[in-house]
């Protein structure tokens, strides 16, 4: 699943301080970078989403830590 971005998505993740990045995911490898599952985590990462990315793509297995 993926949506565009809305301009207030970003301002109320900011606002709530809503976690949806691998970042925030405990299937992160902070050694690696990469999801310990093996899923490919590019568009998941936070640096996709500091350069005003095409779509928001959430992860089908994110669990916070």
């Amino acid at each position: 699943m993926k949506f565009e971005p809305d301009r207030s998505f970003f301002s109320q993740a900011a606002q709530y301080r809503l976690a949806y990045t691998c970042e925030h995911c405990a299937y992160l490898d902070p050694k690696t970078g990469t999801c310990i599952h093996g899923y490919p985590n590019e568009v998941h990462r936070l640096e996709y989403y500091e350069n005003d990315p095409p779509w928001i793509i959430p992860c089908k297995d994110f669990e916070l830590y």
